[in-house]
């Protein structure tokens, strides 16, 4: 049974009329012109830094190890600017059917160097043929995002991050019973979770609870992404005891595809 005290908010399947359109479209605006700008930055800096890592040679390898931490901060800047213009625009891409346990097992090859030694990611796949009509980058925007969040709660010490496939028919949730089409994904951590005005605010653009790296955009994009897919994202959260992230997302079958080559 789920816990009546718990702090909790949902987002996603929102009527049209409770969002602003006014607001949406300055905000695309602005999220548009500065990632053009901050795209302009990051080219001169990483074109810099390949003449100094040229320059250098084998000569200073102290120096080209500082020069190519310069690259890796522009390489995070630059996945800020990708935040940024999926907020300000949607690409018409064709959605195809994709099977969500092979983005999670991607998403988490690409997130496990950059994340703590001491957090460990463990998975939990109920549903593990699972499909979605989604356009396959969209649906890993949203888990990458999940998990920086994640690892961000967690921060430098030791923790788990636990991704979950799974029915909402295998779960004692109102909520759940409500979509019983729809596959579910939560992605759980034992970070330092939130208190209910901050878990109120999480899906607000621009909105950061104050943790380091934070941009206050991911998971506004995750929030957006999930709507696009015709889903609905939740939170249930309390301090000390870490945060839960519950995706419902209407699925295409639980067949098997053919195997990624």
């Amino acid at each position: 049974m789920s816990d009546p005290n718990k702090n909790r908010t949902t987002s996603g399947g929102l009527p049209e009329q409770e969002r602003d359109p006014g607001s949406d479209a300055q905000l695309s605006v602005l999220a548009g012109g500065i990632a053009h700008d901050l795209n302009t930055v990051i080219t001169t800096i990483y074109g810099y830094c390949e003449l100094v890592l040229d320059i250098l040679g084998e000569s200073n390898p102290e120096a080209s190890e500082q020069t190519r931490r310069i690259i890796a901060a522009a390489d995070r800047a630059s996945t800020l600017t990708g935040q940024l213009l999926s907020l300000s625009h949607r690409a018409a891409q064709e959605k195809v059917a994709v099977r969500v346990a092979d983005v999670i097992a991607d998403t988490i090859d690409f997130i496990r160097p950059s994340v703590s030694s001491g957090i460990r990611i463990f998975r939990v796949l109920n549903a593990p043929d699972a499909t979605v009509m989604a356009v396959p980058a969209q649906l890993f925007r949203i888990f990458l995002n999940l998990f920086l969040n994640a690892s961000q709660a967690i921060g430098d010490g030791d923790g788990t991050i636990t991704v979950t496939l799974d029915l909402p028919e295998n779960k004692n949730d109102t909520y759940l019973d409500q979509n019983p089409d729809s596959l579910l994904v939560t992605v759980r951590d034992t970070g330092k979770g939130m208190d209910a005005e901050t878990a109120g605010k999480i899906f607000d653009p621009w909105f950061t609870s104050g943790r380091k790296n934070g941009t206050g955009l991911g998971l506004t994009v995750v929030s957006d992404a999930v709507r696009e897919l015709g889903g609905t994202i939740r939170v249930d959260s309390e301090p000390d005891k870490g945060t839960t992230f519950s995706l419902l997302i209407p699925y295409t079958s639980f067949g098997s595809l053919p195997e990624k080559s």
